[in-house]
């Protein structure tokens, strides 16, 4: 009888830190993404805490044979553990999926016309139902993305840490960065995200229009106005 030997290859955890390190930024990018199709109903921190998870796990399992990079590995199983996540957490019935949908859409409405989105008359009187009605509406959706995180996170290890410095740090080296970290904070909520999707979570503008329900020509506008709005601040100091 023929024995067959198997090799199987062993990596140690310095090697797995380092995937996992590398790829913060990827799995980040795949959470916000995830996030756009949500954003109302689910927080981006849970999305993220759950992709990295999922890069942990992908770094600790995956076996370099030169089929593929474990970037492209690693985006499968972090894309695949978010939608899991999803589903999981969003059990709604079809009137419930109809009901959210039209919320968001009058919510839309009411941002385009220049109105206060989450005016409960304004929201009701838009879709055609009372006050009382839409309350209902909401609560209905919101008790499908009530499951906890806390029932699968567990931080069992340091590889959810950056061994870096933090950007923090980075804005306190010198005086223009501090600076530059005021005036960030100076800018309306809208601009400064932006600025965030596309700076620090490396977005491209179609994936920020997307999570922000805006046309790509809003969102580079915006983008163009709130770094316009920053050199001028930091010239007149």
């Amino acid at each position: 009888m023929t024995l067959i030997s198997y090799t199987r290859y062993e990596i140690g955890e310095s090697e797995i830190n380092l995937r996992v390190q590398k790829h913060i930024p990827l799995a980040r990018k795949i959470a916000w993404q995830m996030h756009g199709r949500v954003r109302d109903l689910l927080d981006i921190e849970d999305l993220i805490q759950i992709g990295m998870m999922a890069l942990v796990e992908a770094a600790q399992r995956f076996q370099d044979t030169g089929e593929a990079t474990f970037g492209t590995y690693a985006a499968i199983r972090v894309k695949g553990a978010l939608i899991d996540y999803l589903r999981a957490s969003f059990t709604l019935s079809r009137t419930a999926v109809q009901r959210r949908d039209r919320i968001v859409a009058a919510e839309k409405s009411l941002r385009n016309e220049g109105n206060i989105s989450n005016d409960p008359a304004l929201l009701a009187a838009k879709i055609g139902i009372t006050v009382d009605e839409l309350h209902v509406w909401q609560n209905q959706v919101v008790q499908s993305a009530k499951k906890s995180l806390d029932e699968i996170y567990d931080d069992h290890s340091s590889w959810f840490t950056d061994a870096g410095p933090t950007p923090e740090d980075a804005l306190l080296k010198t005086e223009l960065r501090q600076r530059l970290a005021d005036n960030l904070k100076r800018l309306e909520k809208r601009e400064a995200l932006v600025l965030q999707l596309y700076y620090v979570e490396e977005l491209n503008l179609e994936e920020i229009s997307e999570i922000l329900s805006l046309t790509v020509g809003r969102v580079s506008q915006i983008k163009k106005a709130a770094i316009g709005q920053i050199r001028e601040w930091m010239k007149d100091e």
